[in-house]
């Protein structure tokens, strides 16, 4: 019986397509009716292929509805071509179903075939695929945040996370083991084995009628639900400024969710916490690069800018979030003060009345407010 990994779906296929698996297994042929089997199967790659193994048997035996003949002899005249097609053509067959494999293999030059749109087990294959050979900038396209990156020049930089890990870095050979997809259908987890060694998982959300990749974790596809409950571990110990087991669970997480912005912003946090402002801004920036509009991310970005007195770079950042945020307070409060600076008082006067409108405890905002009235007399 097809329990774990004992036996792969191409083998479970060949057996299943024969009627020769217990009936006790999940995965047993339950009907063979052609472009109607029913079949448990863990992803689309293995009911597409079980589908091309039972269309290779049915061209091979005799057919009731051909009073018996054998479509893989009647191909061999006009005639026997065109009751074959006729007959097939006349259903509205799902478009995931591999009729072009039944066209190739006899031949229909006139069999009506459906193009089906690319799927997240498609999407999911290309990356690794551009993975394995090194084609960076294939490799970014699939990505959700790619148009943003491309506009900002970061794809480089998302380049250099992905690459450095060491699973990516190794990958010779991958099998698509299973996937599964929400209820919604906007987003699908597709699991591979890499190097019959690693556990790979691609997470997708689809936008616009296309898949994109969010998120790529090493391990198994239950870690996914995992993510949300780690992140709040992490977050949990840095507040009671336990940072040497922070410390360890941000080694140990990060190896796992290597395209999460969230363990690169708690990463950052932590080197903020024990005083290494250079390290802390790098992983700010990289949590930046992973998700764009992280705004908590951005916003700690900016502030180690302005207090390095990187002005510009710290304004067109505190800007940005008030695109994504415009009532962000913090972020009010500090570029009204750097507009103080300035001497661009009417602007910085807009921002604070904001600010505290909004937050009227936010004291530092109304201390500002107060020296910029000073400033106006």
């Amino acid at each position: 019986m097809r329990k774990g990994f004992d036996i792969c779906w191409e083998d479970c296929n060949i057996l299943r397509v024969d009627k020769k698996c217990p009936t006790e297994c999940d995965y047993h042929l339950q009907s063979s009716d052609i472009m109607q089997i029913k079949a448990k199967s863990d992803s689309q790659m293995e009911y597409i292929d079980l589908l091309k193994k039972q269309m290779a048997l049915w061209i091979t035996k005799p057919q009731k509805i051909f009073d018996d003949q054998i479509p893989i002899t009647m191909v061999e005249t006009s005639e026997g071509k065109n009751k074959i097609e006729e007959f097939l053509n006349q259903f509205n067959i799902n478009p995931m179903v591999p009729l072009y494999y039944m066209k190739e293999r006899l031949s229909l030059g006139n069999l009506k075939v459906n193009s089906s749109p690319k799927t997240y087990e498609d999407c999911a294959l290309e990356f690794l695929q551009h993975l394995y050979t090194n084609e960076w900038k294939k490799v970014t396209s699939f990505m959700i945040s790619n148009e943003y990156w491309k506009s900002h020049n970061l794809e480089d930089d998302f380049v250099t996370i992905l690459a450095s890990n060491k699973v990516v870095k190794k990958i010779s050979d991958f099998n698509l083991i299973s996937s599964a997809l929400t209820k919604e259908k906007n987003q699908a987890l597709v699991y591979f084995d890499v190097n019959y060694k690693y556990d790979f998982t691609v997470n997708l959300h689809l936008v616009n009628e296309v898949w994109n990749i969010q998120s790529v974790i090493i391990g198994k596809p239950e870690l996914f639900n995992s993510e949300s409950e780690a992140i709040q571990q992490v977050a949990i110990l840095l507040s009671k400024n336990e940072t040497s087991k922070a410390y360890e669970l941000l080694q140990k997480y990060s190896n796992i969710y290597i395209t999460s912005s969230d363990f690169e912003y708690y990463w950052g946090l932590y080197y903020t916490f024990t005083k290494n402002q250079k390290k802390a801004e790098h992983h700010f920036l990289q949590a930046l690069i992973l998700d764009p509009a992280f705004v908590e991310a951005k916003y700690n970005y900016a502030f180690i800018q302005h207090s390095n007195g990187e002005l510009e770079i710290a304004k067109k950042f505190y800007s940005e979030i008030l695109q994504e945020a415009p009532n962000e307070p913090k972020t009010l409060n500090n570029l009204a003060s750097m507009l103080i600076d300035e001497q661009k008082y009417s602007e910085a006067e807009e921002l604070l009345k904001r600010c505290v409108k909004n937050n009227p405890e936010f004291e530092i905002a109304k201390q500002n407010l107060e020296r910029l009235k000073e400033l106006n007399k």
